[in-house]
């Protein structure tokens, strides 16, 4: 019963542009998604800007019910953006097979989107058209709700052996119809050798420097020229 107890544990990792391993913990690369979006979920935790999130689900057993809620909140300034949900499978193994032993309900706002297993019901294949999760402005909060359900019927002799499943959930924002690629990263400038003064204080502040210059040369130059005379005589 020891070795059955070892495998009720299952982790659950969602990523934004993340992803779900039932078995072991998650991580996920991050996606490109508007820097004015802030997600954070119930328990305080908040998507980095990469975009890793973990969900801890432990002692998982058969009938076990998991919720988690996230905000998807937009204080981007520019123009409005749609955000989409996509899933793909990455890979599986053992004897279990999560996408048919686990249920995901997601509701937006309290509507339901989706529910069905994790990787499509039969009528909305979301491996290739994205989940709409709606059109995000400055201002707009939304609460996603994802209830994973665990199939009654498993027993602790599926658990005998370390099963898994690794699938990735990717959020993907557009706009006018295009996804938001990454920003290219700005050409290096090389800054010149003598960087000349851009203001009329800066203007100012060279020539009394110059002018301290030329005084400290001067009295250099007398004193040196004083210093001969008294040598010559």
């Amino acid at each position: 019963m020891k070795k059955a107890r070892k495998w009720y544990r299952l982790i659950l990792g969602i990523l934004l542009i993340g992803g779900l391993f039932f078995g072991k913990s998650a991580v996920i690369e991050a996606a490109t998604l508007p820097s004015g979006l802030v997600i954070a979920d119930d328990s305080g935790i908040v998507v980095s800007r990469e975009g890793d999130y973990f969900v801890d689900m432990p002692n998982v057993l058969p009938g076990d019910v998991y919720t988690k809620e996230i905000t998807i909140r937009s204080t981007d300034e520019k123009e409005p953006f749609d955000i989409g949900l996509r899933v793909k499978k990455i890979s599986s193994n053992g004897e279990i097979d999560f996408n048919a032993h686990v249920k995901v309900l997601l509701e937006l706002e309290g509507k339901e989107i989706y529910n069905g297993p994790l990787l499509g019901n039969g009528k909305f294949d979301w491996r290739k058209e994205s989940l709409p999760l709606g059109s995000y402005e400055f201002g707009t909060d939304r609460v996603l709700k994802a209830t994973f359900t665990v199939d009654q019927k498993l027993t602790a002799e599926n658990y005998e052996k370390e099963s898994e499943m690794k699938y990735e959930w990717k959020f993907i924002a557009m706009r006018d119809d295009k996804v938001i690629d990454k920003p290219k990263p700005e050409e290096e400038i090389k800054k010149p050798l003598i960087r000349l003064p851009q203001t009329g204080e800066e203007w100012r502040n060279l020539i009394y420097k110059v002018l301290v210059g030329f005084l400290l040369i001067l009295i250099a130059l007398l004193l040196w020229k004083q210093k001969r005379r008294e040598q010559e005589r």
